[in-house]
This record gives structure tokens, C-alpha cells and sequence, in this order.
């Protein structure tokens, strides 16, 4: 690494530092008061930084909330692409998306703290669910550049990249429901695996 590289590199960890605390106490404070007790004031005075600093990383505070980490598309697309050729497209997007989830065991609390707030504000549903619909169609996209089809006019893509979110949240759901006794990666292969078993490129 070059001295240049050194500083770039610190900044963008304080920033990464910087919008996950702001994210953080965004859905701790949605879990525990609602939306309607929440604003952008309160959560920056919690983190100490401005509301000026707030808005260069949010566009409002329930995109803090449902959106806290908008480079997870990015990231799932460059490691979809790079994945070797030799792997299938389902295996490349169960390696992609497993990365993005790699922590979510010892991340439990965010989990639950997404439920809590949900429970308080359903509105925030519309929220996560255009998120995930966003990233879902990131998903067919690179699944159709890796596969070589038209997103538009071929089925494999998309029934990939559904079939993967929804063995995500059945993976989810099923580690909550049993109380954590199982780690979620274990449950997510099983889940990709019993995919591949029935489906194909």
C-alpha cells in the first residue's frame, strides 16, 4: 500500500464507522419509541455529528433505517462476476450473498431490533420491501450479464434471484423461530443446497 492509499483508506472506514452508528441508533431509537418519536436531530446528537453529516449519507431518516448499507448491491454484483466460471450461477449467488450475510449470527440484535420497529411502525414495511425489490432486480441484472441471457425476455435469471431471496428469508425466519439453537450459515446452505438439488442454470 502507498502512503497515498493509507489515508483514503482510514477515511473511508470512519466514514463506514460514521453510517453505521447513524444507522444503528436510527432503528434502536425506531424499536423503542416508533417513527413518529424519532427524528434526524435526535439521532445525530446520539452519535455526535451534525445534521448536515446525517444527509450526506441518508437521503431521510427511514432510509437510515431500511437502507442502512447501500453498497450491498455493488458488492453482490462484483462477487457474482468474479465468482470462478466453474461455479453454477445459484452457487455464485449463494457464495455473493452468503459474504453479505457472513456476520448475521453475531448480529442477532439487528435482527430483532428490525422486528421490534416493524411491530411499532408498519409503515416502515414500504420501506424494506422497496429496498429489497431494488436489490432484487440488481440480482437478475448480473445474473443475466453472468449467464449470458436478456433480462427482459429469459426466465432464469429472475427465477434465480427470487428462488435465492426467498431461501434467504425462509433461512431467516427459521433461525429466529427455532431461537437461534442452529447458526444461520448452517441453515442457509441447507437451503441452497436443497435448491440445487432441484434446480438448475
Amino acid at each position: 500500500m502507498s502512503s497515498d492509499d493509507a489515508p483514503l483508506g482510514l477515511r473511508e472506514r470512519k466514514k463506514r464507522a460514521t453510517r453505521d452508528a447513524l444507522a444503528d441508533v436510527a432503528l434502536r431509537f425506531a424499536a423503542e419509541r416508533g417513527m413518529e418519536g424519532v427524528t434526524v436531530e435526535a439521532v445525530t446528537d446520539e452519535v455526535g455529528v451534525s445534521v448536515r453529516t446525517f444527509f450526506n449519507y441518508f437521503s431521510c431518516l427511514e432510509d437510515a433505517i431500511t437502507r442502512p448499507d447501500q453498497g450491498s448491491a455493488e458488492r453482490m454484483r462484483q462477487a457474482v462476476l468474479n465468482a470462478p466460471q466453474e461455479l453454477s450461477a445459484l452457487n455464485a449467488l449463494r457464495e455473493a450473498i452468503g459474504q453479505e450475510l457472513a456476520h448475521i449470527d453475531q448480529d442477532h440484535e439487528r435482527w430483532e431490533l428490525q422486528t421490534a420497529a416493524l411491530r411499532k411502525s408498519p409503515s416502515l414495511m414500504n420501506g424494506f420491501v422497496t429496498a429489497r425489490c431494488a436489490d432484487e432486480r440488481a440480482l437478475v441484472a448480473v445474473l443475466a450479464e453472468r449467464l449470458g441471457k436478456d433480462p427482459d425476455s429469459d426466465l432464469s435469471p429472475r427465477l434465480l434471484a427470487h428462488v435465492s431471496n426467498a431461501a434467504v428469508r425462509a433461512s431467516v425466519e427459521l433461525w429466529v423461530a427455532s431461537g437461534r439453537t442452529r447458526t444461520f450459515q448452517s441453515i442457509y446452505r441447507q437451503a441452497f443446497a436443497m435448491l440445487a438439488a432441484g434446480l438448475s442454470d
